[in-house]
């Protein structure tokens, strides 16, 4: 019997470890939850032409600022959690960061 593999979802990458990964804004809509492991370097991709953010609802954990067109990086918290998160420009766009 085959073993089988999944594939991250949609407009979100992952790799092992502490490699990066990828949550891509497309259409003032952030892509699927993203799993990434404690202190993950996450890269954020921008498709749409306005300036978006990615900011924890709660704390400091991370804020990232991405020009239209443009990508930006932010290290994921180094606790385990689930991190929903927000654009400070447009309210309508949330977000969620696992870390685990």
């Amino acid at each position: 019997m085959p073993a089988s593999t999944s594939a991250p979802p949609s407009g979100a990458t992952q790799t092992a470890g502490t490699a990066a990964a990828t949550i891509t804004i497309k259409d003032f809509a952030y892509g699927d939850p993203l799993t990434v492991a404690p202190g993950a370097v996450v890269t954020v991709t921008n498709m749409d032409s306005a300036a978006h953010t990615v900011t924890a609802d709660e704390g400091q954990a991370f804020d990232a600022v991405v020009k239209g067109g443009g990508t930006a990086t932010f290290t994921a918290p180094t606790q385990p959690g689930s991190y929903p998160y927000h654009c400070t420009y447009h309210t309508n766009m949330h977000g969620t960061l696992v870390v685990k």
